[in-house]
């Protein structure tokens, strides 16, 4: 009998405390690489760590160290990752693992520590950790330091004798507002895939979102992209018709779309009333996010909105409390007591445009937060007491707003904060967690592999087709994007993991969607709709996947099976099924073609299913009963 090792994401802890936390790696890059070797680009040792010294990466760098691992143990690794700014992509993952391998993908610009376990089966041989700065911006780096894998304890594997129960969603409060439901985000589940948009006067220069920040450019100077004296950098919108970006939405298969309201750089796509806002509005006598909301609904897709909370407008973003300037800024800030005001004027805007942008355009689905940290560094977390992220606000906070720009609770009288604000006006919205507050779905950003077992709770991998996020001429290239291949195997890899798929293009200054993104994009959606049936309503699992080789996901009474491009073989035998489960028919899910299956008892064995290499391969199971 042919049965398949399911892992377990339990473990058992060692009761021999000799053998329990033991480190097989520590690297805290005090004088050397501390066995990294560069299996593509440059690493060195370099000042910038978290105490000292950190692994730099320059971009294209794949650093790998070979791990040694005792077989059948949980480990864990912690790793402090940073990137030079927010445009860039970063990884670190576990590998050589089979099922049990991990990722991380990050794309933040300050130091981020995080800690995720693993299990280690029977065989270690192979295994390794590898972190990668997947960018083309040139000269730019990316930083890894207090690295530490430690053993937890011992790790069982079991034989399934069926289908594995299916985790629930936990549903947690935090800052005084629960999470929401099942049933009002089970949309992002059953959609799978949204376009998400970056777009704003960056996309003159064409040097990606972070152009300002990156360069040091001053407010004032910076403004005059929204003017005509900018000349060939100008950003005059003149052909931004959003119904056309939501026609190729629709071609692909996107089932919602999240526009960038406002990046970081201050200047906001809608109207606002507040004094210094510096909008769409102001220079072009437009309200695009406006004209954005109304081909989504038109086009019947749902409504998301990207807002960040911190504004480089404002010298008070770098030191808050007038007494502590980050002075590792790129526009020359330096200490000043006048900063505090400043912002408290920042955060005052935030206040005035996360109302509008709730009250304004009807009923919106999803808010992608971003910038939550202050001054480049920290957490969203750390400084969600400045922000008030939370249900209210304090009324001994030290940033206070002005009550003229302040929403109450219409119980309490208190007033509220951010995401009080969001969830009065917007009951059904979701959000994810980087206004501080913890999030109804959280998020895997970057183009690093998606790997290890099925997510729980809602995630959303959010990519890059192109290289960065906002504008650059990279995108008018198709050699220089995403190669086709890997935009599937992405998606893939987050179908058989339960994860949603965010897909970004970057309109120029005029409002075009480059033509060589447009046509990736369309020959991507030519793959999905050639295999929607996998797709739309479906559920990762029920069994774990094993990275590179195969994944499932499911619905109903329907298994699909994801071949990777990495499995080999012309046979498989699947995972127990339930006593009384038959396979009615198996077949390819593009071509049509009859799969040969053979069951005896709980067991299924598929033959001739001629998985493609290197690319994908999709077997769909009709069965004679419901998974779950």
């Amino acid at each position: 009998m042919d049965r398949r090792i399911y892992s377990l994401l339990s473990f058992f802890i060692l009761s021999i405390p000799v053998v329990c936390g033991q480190s097989a790696v520590r690297c805290s890059f005090d004088s050397d690489t501390e066995g990294f070797k560069a299996a593509a680009g440059n690493i060195s040792i370099a000042q910038g760590g978290l105490n000292g010294n950190a692994l730099r990466l320059t971009p294209g760098t794949r650093a790998v160290k070979v791990l040694k691992l005792q077989p059948g143990s949980v480990y864990e690794l912690n790793i402090a990752l940073r990137t030079e700014s927010g445009a860039d992509n970063m990884s670190a993952q576990i590998s050589g693992l089979g099922k049990n391998n991990i990722s991380i993908s990050f794309a933040k610009a300050d130091w981020t520590q995080f800690s995720e376990k693993f299990n280690v089966g029977n065989d270690s041989e192979g295994a390794k950790l590898e972190i990668i700065f997947d960018s083309n911006a040139g000269n730019t780096h990316s930083w890894a330091d207090e690295i530490e894998i430690k053993r937890l304890g011992d790790y069982a594997e079991v034989v399934l004798d069926g289908i594995p129960p299916r985790e629930p969603r936990e549903i947690k409060t935090d800052l005084g507002i629960a999470m929401q439901p099942d049933d009002k985000i089970q949309w992002m589940l059953d959609g799978k895939l949204g376009m998400f948009i970056h777009w704003g006067l960056y996309a003159g220069p064409g040097q990606g979102e972070w152009y300002m920040e990156n360069n040091g450019i001053s407010p004032d100077e910076y403004r005059k992209l929204a003017y005509p004296e900018s000349g060939d950098e100008y950003f005059d919108a003149k052909d931004f018709d959003p119904r056309k970006w939501m026609e190729l939405a629709k071609k692909i298969g996107m089932r919602y779309c999240c526009l960038t309201t406002q990046h970081h750089d201050g200047y906001a796509l809608f109207e606002s009333k507040y004094m210094n806002a510096f909008t769409s509005k102001n220079t072009l006598n437009r309200d695009l996010v406006k004209e954005y909301v109304d081909a989504c609904r038109e086009a019947g897709l749902k409504v998301g909105f990207y807002k960040t909370l911190i504004n480089w407008r404002y010298p008070g973003y770098f030191d808050v409390t007038g007494k502590d300037c980050n002075l590792d800024n790129r526009f020359g800030y330096v200490t000043e007591e006048w900063h505090k005001e400043n912002a408290r004027l920042m955060k005052e805007e935030l206040y005035c445009q996360v109302k509008e942008l709730m009250t304004k355009y009807g009923k919106i689905d999803h808010l992608f937060w971003d910038g939550g940290w202050l001054a480049q560094k920290g957490t969203d977390a750390d400084a969600a007491p400045f922000w008030e992220s939370g249900l209210y606000m304090d009324p001994d906070n030290e940033w206070q707003v002005n009550p003229y720009f302040q929403d109450f609770d219409s119980v309490t009288g208190k007033p509220l904060g951010i995401m009080g604000m969001v969830r009065k006006y917007q009951p059904d919205i979701v959000t994810n967690p980087r206004s501080g507050w913890v999030g109804d779905f959280t998020c895997e950003e970057g183009s690093g592999d998606v790997k290890g077992p099925i997510r729980s709770g809602v995630v959303e991998k959010c990519v890059s087709i192109g290289s960065g996020w906002g504008y650059n001429k990279q995108m008018e290239d198709s050699t220089k994007l995403m190669p086709l291949n890997r935009v599937k195997r992405l998606f893939a890899d987050c179908l058989v993991r339960n994860m949603c798929f965010l897909l970004n293009v970057g309109p120029d200054r005029h409002g075009v969607i480059p033509g060589a993104v447009e046509q990736r994009m369309l020959q991507f959606g030519d793959w999905v709709n050639a295999t929607k049936e996998a797709i739309y309503g479906t559920r990762g699992g029920p069994w774990q996947p094993v990275d590179g080789q195969y994944g499932f996901c499911y619905r109903d009474n329907m298994i699909y099976i994801y071949f990777l491009g990495e499995y080999s073989d012309n046979d498989f035998t699947l995972l127990p099924l339930d006593k009384g489960m038959k396979v009615r028919k198996a077949y390819n899910l593009v071509t049509g073609e009859k799969i040969p299956h053979k069951q005896k008892g709980k067991n299924v064995k598929l033959s001739n299913i001629n998985p493609i290499k290197d690319d994908l391969t999709v077997i769909a199971l009709e069965l004679n009963t419901s998974i779950r």
